[in-house]
C-alpha cells in the first residue's frame, strides 16, 4: 500500500492497523509536512518493520507525481498488487463484515486475469444522536450510500492495480495507467468506507493546508481539486465553519435517509477497529485514535 498523508494523526494508526490486518504485506508512506504527530506515528511503524517512510517537503500537492513514485517504489520492491490509499480511506472486501488476514488478496484474486480494480467509496458520517464530542470512530456509523459532492456529484471511485515499475498514477489515485497492468476487471471486490470529515478543526486545517497548496501549483487545472480549492476560498472568506455545519445532518435527516434506504447504520469500522487493539503492531496509536476527541 502507497500512503501520503498531511496531520493525519487522528487517524493514520487506523489505516495502517486495518489494511496490515487485512492482507497489506508492506507500505510505502510519504509524509508532506506534517506537524500533528502523524511523522512519530509513522516512525513508529517504520520502527517494526511494516513501513517504509519519505519526506516530501514541497507544499504544491503534486499528489500524481508522489503517488506514482511511491508505487514505483512498491514494484521495486516486490508488491504483486498495490493499493493507492489516503489515510481516511479504508478499503474492504465487498460483503464482508470483518477481514481476515487474507481479506484483500483473496479481493485481487477474485479479480481474475485483470490488472486494475476500480473502488466506490461510501462516506461515513455522525450521527446526530452521538455525543458530538466522542471520538470520530464512535460518532461515523452512518453510511451514506450516495456521498454526494458539493456539487451534486457522487465522490470518485479509486484504483488499485498490479505493481508495474512504470506505473503512472493520477491526480486524485482515480486512474493508473502502464504496460504491465493490463484491462481493468468487470468485477467490484472491494468497497472503500471514507472517514473525511471527523470534525471542523480538522476540515478546516485539511482545507487550509490542501487550499493553499493547490493555489501555489501553476501546473495542475483548476478544477483539479476543485472541492479543496472551493472551500479554501470559504475559509479565506470566513464562511467555512458555516457551510461545514450546514452540511451535516440532523435527526430528521438521517431517519429520513434511513427510511429511504440511502443512509444504513454501519458500525463495522468502529468494531473492527475495537477488535484489532490486542493484536495491532502499535497498540498504543491504535488506543490513541479510538479515544480522541474532536479537536
Amino acid at each position: 500500500m502507497t500512503l501520503l498523508v498531511r496531520d493525519e494523526a487522528d487517524v493514520v494508526a487506523a489505516t495502517v492497523e486495518h489494511h496490515l490486518a487485512a492482507g497489506v504485506d508492506f507500505i510505502v508512506a510519504t509524509d508532506n509536512g506534517s506537524r500533528d504527530g502523524t511523522v512519530e506515528i509513522l516512525e513508529s511503524y517504520q520502527a517494526a518493520g511494516v513501513l517504509e517512510l519519505h519526506h516530501e517537503p514541497s507544499q504544491d500537492y503534486e499528489q500524481g507525481r508522489w503517488v506514482t513514485r511511491m508505487a514505483r517504489r512498491a514494484a521495486h520492491l516486490g508488491a504483486d498488487w498495490v493499493i493507492n490509499a489516503d489515510a481516511d480511506e479504508f478499503f474492504w472486501p465487498a460483503g464482508e463484515t470483518t477481514p481476515g488476514r487474507d481479506a484483500l488478496p483473496a479481493a485481487f484474486a477474485a479479480a481474475g486475469p485483470a490488472g486494475l480494480v476500480r473502488s466506490r467509496r461510501d462516506n461515513l458520517v455522525p450521527d446526530p444522536a452521538v455525543d458530538p464530542t466522542a471520538a470520530w470512530v464512535d460518532r461515523l456509523v452512518i453510511r451514506d450510500t450516495a456521498s454526494l459532492s458539493a456539487r451534486g456529484t457522487r465522490i470518485g471511485p479509486k484504483v488499485c492495480h498490479r505493481a508495474d515499475p512504470d506505473v503512472d498514477v493520477a491526480q486524485g489515485n482515480h486512474t493508473a495507467t502502464g504496460p504491465l497492468i493490463g484491462a481493468e476487471s468487470p468485477l467490484t471486490p472491494l468497497e472503500i468506507l471514507h472517514v473525511p470529515d471527523r470534525g471542523y478543526e480538522h476540515y478546516a486545517r485539511k482545507i487550509a493546508n490542501g487550499g493553499s497548496a493547490y493555489a501555489a501549483n501553476t501546473r495542475l487545472g483548476a478544477d483539479v481539486g476543485w472541492h479543496w480549492r472551493e472551500d479554501y476560498e470559504r475559509l479565506l472568506d470566513g464562511e467555512l465553519a458555516a457551510v461545514y455545519a450546514a452540511r451535516e445532518r440532523d435527526g430528521a435527516a438521517v431517519a429520513e435517509g434511513l427510511a429511504a434506504g440511502v443512509l444504513f447504520r454501519d458500525t463495522r469500522l468502529a468494531d473492527r477497529l475495537a477488535d484489532l487493539v490486542p493484536t495491532a503492531v502499535d497498540p498504543a496509536a491504535l488506543k490513541a485514535v479510538l479515544t480522541a476527541r474532536p479537536s
